[in-house]
This record gives structure tokens, C-alpha cells and sequence, in this order.
């Protein structure tokens, strides 16, 4: 008996362009076309696939099809006698045969809480095959069978092709794994306590054990999997999509690194898509050779664990109008932004098809909370890359929003890219924070040579606590170390100056250390001042907690031993 293995995932992927992976997964459609064969002494191919009336799996109607046709011809192949056994986990849906004169198959599941899972076969295409376009006549199957997606297995015998007199001996049989998806949502807390709903869709298995970690802004699920090496030899692409939504600041970056099984899955594997949806589409897409490679580090047999995390490396945002006139890159700087501090925007606009920069006016506005906090008008210059500085509003944080609207007087070519903006007194600080220095020449900022890389500990700074900042002077224009420079470290507090160091980077960095007093609780700036003897100067405000009010003290104190014997399980098992 000639047996032919193939899993049903997904067409392959890589190649397409994203709004094709939208509508090629959005809707849930797989195929898979199965190595030819020789039948009464013609090349035949089987091809099978999946599709939905609606993109949402959790509707109750799906149609699988099925096809046998001569190879060369594309012609299908005549009285063709199917035997389909459905199963899931090792239990049968559906075992039955169906002769097909045309050669084609399609069967419509109409999913029912009935436990009897009943089969009728009609003499025209039923109302169900109208819908959807079958070709053939139409065989319909009811009962609590699809009820969710993931993985199913079809065993198909050929029986006949070309008489139904003619039996084959031995049937051609193939083996075959459908993947439906499945769109799970999961709701969970930010890190500032606001309610967030995560979607993730996911086009293998069905998915376990979600969990989103606001310490370090990771969203973390399991799948099952068959690691075998005939199993990862079949397998064409893995593909999952998280929706997030676009006010959930913790998780919106410009990149993110994906891990599964804690083996990091390559760049190109992750995809940021911000305009097909209301929300944004992260889609991780592992190949059968991602697949492989992670194979032969995986110890575990029995499923993948996605890690998904905003990544701390700077990249350009891109995004297209919603007239798709333009396309838009974008890069800012700090990475995080920060309320309070200084702000600076890199942008390209480039006119599609052409994809050329062009000269065009454009507005360019910072919403937040349906408030416009910042508007600017300008004129793109197509030499260069285009700049916008400004510092940043003291008393907004969490997710904004920046549109390029009226792009070249057009009320329709507009873009919008999501940010989030750190509070200064988030007590887990991205780091470092990369500033940009400037100088003032007649009241207005000008920018300067310089970039410095700032770091903190602990990152909740405290009164009667020692604190350290590390920081890297850099060249703007190269990103560098600058060796040899002169700085002066200052700490001001309600406008008066309460610390200065002068210092010196030999090797491009340096450290200084503080105590805040009691009484220095709240709001500080640091500046580092008179860079390399010039006039430029960077500053970030920062907040100091106050000391513990006198019934926290009571109950800390209380609580001494407790917590010392904590700490020393803890550090103890850091050595």
C-alpha cells in the first residue's frame, strides 16, 4: 500500500507581502496539494484544503475539499470513489464513502450540539454549497464535530478513479493533518492596573496557559507539538497571530524577539502589521526550517512555548496611508519616550508605487485620549530624512497616538503609528535611556553632537538610599563612544541646584553616586551639562520616593525577620 504523509497547515508564507498574509490567514484557508501518483497509467493529484464562511472560528461552518485531478491537465479525474475517516485526539468524527463522477469532493460541516452525527447527501449543490460556490454535490455532515480548531486528522482512500467498476488494489491512501484555526481572547492588567483584552489566533493546535508578566512585558502561551523528525519533516509553516490592542502601551514597540522553547526564533520570523486592523497584528511565522533547527535543540516532545516580548533594540516603524498614496517610516528617540522629556522624530515620506521620497506638506499631531497634545505643519525635505524635536508634555504617559494627517493637502492620506510614553517615575524604567543633546542659543533649543546612554540603580530611586547613575557619552552621528570627554553632573530640585560633580570619561563612560536626603523626595532633573567643554547638555527629570510613613515603619519592622530570612533564601541561591 503506498501511503503519502502530509500535514494541511497553511500555504506557505514566506514571499508574501503582509496584506497578503492578512487575507491569506485572516481567514483561516489552508491547502495542500500531495506528490503525484501513477493511476491506470496517468499522473493524478489529490489537493484538500479548509475555508469558512466567516474569518471567525468559532462559527459553526466549515468546508472541506477535496480533489483528484490528472497532474499534467489540471482536468479532473472521473467516478472517483472517496473513503474519508475524520478524527481528533484518536477518536472518529466521521468515517464514509463518497463517489464523485467530477472528482470533487466538498463536504460542509455545519457544527450542532447533537451528539448523533448525522451525513446527507444531496442531488444538487444544496443551499450550503450554493453559498459557498461547490462545484459538486453537496455532502453535508451535522453534529458536535469542529466545535474548536487545531489539528485533525483525515485518513482518504482512493477507491476508484476513472470507473467506479475499476476497483484500484491497493487503494491509494493518503494521511493528512488539517490545521482549522482557533481565536482565543484573554483578558489581563497592564502595568499601570488598566484592563487589556489579548487575542491570539493561532493557525496549528489549539493553545494553553496563557500568561502576560508586566515586570517584563512578555506574553507567554503553549501549544502542542509532535517534535519527531517525521513529524517537523511534514510540517510547512507554524503560524500564530496576537492581537493587541493599541492602548496597551507595555507592549507596543517597534520590535520584538520571539523565543520558543527558549531557543530565539530568527528576525524575519516576526511580522508587525498596524494597518489591517483596529488593533495590531503581531504575526509569528516559523518556517519548516525554523522548525527544524529549533528540533534539534528541543528536549521536551509534547508542545512549543511562545515567549513573545518587546524588544529593547531600536527599529524603523512603517506603516501606509489610508488611501495607500503613501508609505511612512518612523523613528524616535528616547526609546522609551519619556513625559517631561525631550523628544526626537526621524520620518520618510515616500509616494507608492514609485516608493520615492517626495516633497510634501503634511501635519504631523500627538493625540492622546481624543486630546491633541502637540501639532506641528511642515513640508517633507525628499534629500533628507525629516526631523521633529520637541520635549514632551509633563503629565501624560501610557498609550498616544501619532498622526500624519493631510498628507500633501489630501484630507484622505493619513497614518497613524501607536506609542506608549513612560512616566518619569515608573518604577521599572526601560534602560538605558538614550538622550540627545542640545544647546540654547536665543531662547530656542539647537541640537548638538552628542548622545548619552543613561542608567540608573536602584531603578526606584529612594531617599537615604545610594544611588548610581551610569551613563555613556556617544557620537550622534556614529553611535560610538566618545573617549577622553569632560562633563559636569548636576541634580536640581525645584530650580535650585542641590548637587554638581565634575567628571571624566576615559573610556567614553562614567559613574556617580548620590544620596538623596531626607526632605529630596519628588521631582528632580538630572542634567549632565558642558559635554566635551562645549555648552551642550542633556537632562531627564526623575522622581525620589519618600521614606516610609510612620505606620509602614511599624509594619515593616514587624515584619524584619520574615523578610530578612527571604532575602537570604534568595541571595543565598543567586551565589
Amino acid at each position: 500500500m503506498q501511503k503519502i504523509l502530509a500535514p494541511i497547515l497553511l500555504a506557505t508564507f514566506c514571499g508574501f507581502a503582509l496584506v497578503t498574509v492578512h487575507e491569506a490567514f485572516g481567514h483561516g484557508f489552508g491547502s495542500e496539494t500531495m506528490p503525484p501518483v501513477l493511476i491506470g497509467g496517468k499522473n493524478v493529484t489529490l489537493s484538500m484544503g479548509e475555508y469558512q464562511l466567516t474569518p471567525d472560528s468559532a462559527q459553526n461552518s466549515k468546508v472541506i475539499t477535496i480533489m483528484l485531478y490528472e497532474t499534467n491537465t489540471k482536468k479532473p479525474i472521473s467516478d472517483v470513489t472517496f473513503h474519508v475517516i475524520a478524527s481528533r485526539h484518536d477518536v472518529v468524527l466521521f468515517d464514509h464513502t463518497f463517489q464523485r463522477h467530477d472528482g470533487d469532493l466538498d463536504i460542509n460541516i455545519i457544527t450542532t450540539d447533537s451528539k448523533e452525527v448525522t451525513i446527507k447527501e444531496e442531488s444538487g449543490t444544496g443551499w450550503l454549497g450554493s453559498l459557498v460556490g461547490s462545484k459538486s454535490n453537496a455532502a453535508i455532515i451535522t453534529g458536535s464535530i469542529f466545535e474548536t480548531g487545531g489539528l485533525y486528522d483525515f485518513k482518504v482512500e482512493i477507491l476508484t478513479a476513472g470507473s467506479y467498476f475499476d476497483k484500484l488494489d491497493p487503494p491509494i491512501t493518503y494521511d493528512v493533518g488539517l490545521s482549522i484555526p482557533d481565536t482565543k481572547s484573554y483578558k489581563t492588567k497592564d502595568s499601570v492596573g488598566t484592563d487589556q483584552t489579548i487575542g491570539i489566533i493561532t493557525y496549528y493546535d489549539q493553545i494553553s496557559d496563557f500568561e502576560f508578566a508586566s515586570n517584563d512585558k512578555s506574553v507567554k502561551f503553549k501549544m502542542p507539538f509532535d517534535w519527531s523528525e517525521k513529524n517537523i519533516n511534514q510540517v510547512s509553516v507554524v503560524h500564530q497571530e496576537i492581537r493587541i490592542p493599541k492602548s496597551f502601551g507595555d507592549l507596543l514597540s517597534s520590535k520584538y524577539v520571539v523565543h520558543v522553547n527558549g531557543f530565539k526564533l530568527p528576525e524575519n520570523a516576526v511580522i508587525i502589521d498596524d494597518y489591517s486592523a483596529p488593533d495590531r497584528l503581531v504575526h509569528i511565522i516559523a518556517n519548516r526550517n525554523d522548525v527544524a533547527e529549533l528540533g534539534k535543540n528541543v528536549i521536551t516532545d509534547n508542545y512549543m512555548e511562545f515567549v513573545l516580548q518587546p524588544s529593547g533594540q531600536k527599529t524603523a516603524l512603517l506603516t501606509y496611508t489610508t488611501n495607500a498614496q503613501y508609505s511612512i517610516t518612523l523613528e524616535h528617540f528616547p526609546e522609551p519616550l519619556l513625559a517631561g522629556s525631550d523628544a526626537e522624530f526621524l520620518f520618510e515620506i515616500r509616494e507608492m508605487p514609485q516608493n520615492k521620497t517626495v516633497a510634501v506638506p503634511y501635519d504631523f499631531v500627538m493625540i492622546q485620549n481624543d486630546k491633541e497634545i502637540f501639532k506641528k505643519t511642515g513640508t517633507t525635505d525628499k534629500s533628507v530624512q525629516n526631523k521633529i524635536q520637541f520635549q514632551m508634555p509633563n503629565n501624560i504617559s501610557g498609550a498616544t497616538t501619532l498622526r500624519f494627517e493631510n498628507i500633501g493637502n489630501n484630507q484622505y492620506a493619513s497614518a497613524d503609528f501607536p506609542l506608549a510614553i513612560q512616566a518619569p517615575n515608573m518604577s521599572t524604567p526601560l534602560f538605558p535611556i538614550s538622550l540627545f543633546s542640545f544647546s540654547s542659543q536665543s531662547g530656542a533649543k539647537v541640537n548638538g553632537n552628542y548622545q548619552v546612554d543613561v542608567t540608573w540603580f536602584p531603578s526606584n530611586l529612594q531617599i537615604d538610599e545610594e544611588s548610581e547613575f551610569v551613563f555613556t557619552i556617544r557620537d550622534v552621528s556614529t553611535g560610538n563612544p566618545v573617549p577622553n570627554t569632560d562633563y559636569e553632573f548636576v541634580i536640581i530640585q525645584n530650580e535650585k541646584e542641590i548637587f554638581r560633580k565634575q567628571g571624566f570619561t576615559s573610556s567614553g563612560g562614567d559613574y556617580v553616586n548620590y544620596q538623596f536626603a531626607n526632605g529630596q523626595q519628588g521631582t528632580h532633573l538630572i542634567r549632565i551639562e558642558n559635554i566635551g567643554k562645549s555648552d551642550q547638555l542633556v537632562e531627564i527629570p526623575v522622581t525620589v520616593t519618600p521614606e516610609f510613613p510612620l505606620g509602614q515603619m511599624l509594619v515593616f519592622l514587624a515584619s524584619f525577620t520574615v523578610i530578612f530570612a527571604i532575602r537570604s533564601r534568595i541571595f543565598s541561591g543567586q551565589k
